[in-house]
């Protein structure tokens, strides 16, 4: 089987989350002997893993789109161009039952992966007396990620739990820039507002909580951190997302055996459960998605709905996790299995050559 990379046409302007995977499934395509090119000719089938709403078809060729979305409904724009795929691929169960209310064209899952042999397993243990017990939130400063949730949860798990508060630190990960970071500080543990973050700082304290903007590569080049490293030195992750297509950051936290407390909805729900992990309730509000204009403003795409986590749920998690922290441990050794069972990017390359051949064929 020959795939034409149609995505390098689509790239421009997607986040994170969509050039990693087209980095990491392009790999592992290849890392099972699937041949894909950059240049059209000779491949039957044309691949795209952008957003929707970026999609162009490429004629003449089978044309797959891979692509998510996080909310409960489809921007208008993005469902003509639906019509132009001949199948779309999706990262959850959440997605297809989304995708499949706009179109009739085939929508198919195949989960994303995590690098194992980079987020490897670590074998945990409650904090010696001295060492703080960590709990970690990592993810882009905008509000789908739950940053506002993480800061309030925070503040009510400090005042209901003074005996301990002190022995405890959130760390709150970004890869934005300075200015995403001050979209990010705007308040302490306690509530006052934070007004010494300088343009240029990357990492700042205040008081239990601290901020965390670097750039870092997953593994440590001997200089700085690496991504790993800040999964390690946790002893919690905490999720508190409002829509995930997959959520990458809660996978690479599980492959490392890092008790996860999550949003139980969209794509977490096809990565972990009770079993492996701490759900948390939620209940729909309603949102506006925003999409970015050339001069730097953003225009209101979509009016709609996402879920919102119970704040005091996400706070009796919190607190289950520290005071039975043996039982956590083993959810997290369970998480880990799992990720390693189901989710590495080799079996999501089997899984999405599988799915074009059974529209496709296999020539």
């Amino acid at each position: 089987m020959r795939l034409y990379w149609a995505s390098m046409l689509n790239q421009v302007g997607i986040g994170f989350g969509y050039s990693n995977h087209q980095r990491q499934l392009r790999k592992a395509l290849e890392g099972i002997g699937i041949e894909v090119v950059d240049e059209p000719e000779g491949a039957d089938v044309a691949v795209s893993v952008v957003p929707a709403g970026n999609y162009i078809r490429i004629e003449g060729k089978y044309n797959v789109l891979y692509t998510m979305y996080e909310a409960v409904d489809l921007p208008p724009k993005w469902i003509p161009k639906l019509e132009e795929a001949d199948l779309i691929v999706v990262p959850c169960r959440h997605n297809k039952r989304l995708f499949e209310r706009y179109t009739q064209k085939p929508v198919e899952v195949c989960w994303e992966g995590v690098e194992v042999d980079k987020f490897v397993f670590k074998r945990r243990a409650f904090p010696v007396a001295g060492e703080p017990f960590v709990y970690l939130w990592f993810g882009a400063s905008n509000e789908r990620k739950g940053y506002k949730h993480m800061i309030v949860a925070w503040e009510r798990f400090y005042e209901r739990n003074k005996e301990i508060a002190n022995r405890c630190l959130l760390v709150m990960k970004t890869t934005q820039t300075a200015e995403g970071l001050e979209r990010i500080v705007g308040y302490d543990a306690m509530g006052n507002e934070i007004k010494k973050v300088l343009p240029r700082e990357r990492v700042v304290r205040c008081q239990n909580v601290i901020f965390d903007s670097r750039v870092l590569p997953v593994v440590s080049d001997g200089k700085v951190p690496g991504l790993v490293n800040v999964y390690h030195d946790a002893h919690c992750f905490v999720f508190p997302t409002m829509g995930e297509g997959f959520g990458l950051t809660l996978a690479e936290a599980m492959a490392t055996g890092l008790p996860c407390i999550y949003t139980n909805w969209s794509g977490p729900m096809d990565i972990l459960s009770e079993r492996e992990g701490y759900p948390v309730k939620w209940k729909l509000v309603p949102i506006e998605t925003l999409t970015p204009l050339a001069n730097g403003d953003s225009m209101v795409e979509l009016h709609t709905y996402a879920a919102s986590c119970d704040i005091d749920h996400l706070v009796r998690r919190m607190e289950q996790v520290y005071y039975d922290y043996e039982t956590a441990l083993r959810k997290g050794e369970l998480a880990a299995e799992r990720i390693r069972k189901y989710f590495t990017w080799e079996l999501s390359a089997k899984s999405f050559v599988g799915i074009i051949q059974k529209y496709r064929g296999s020539d």
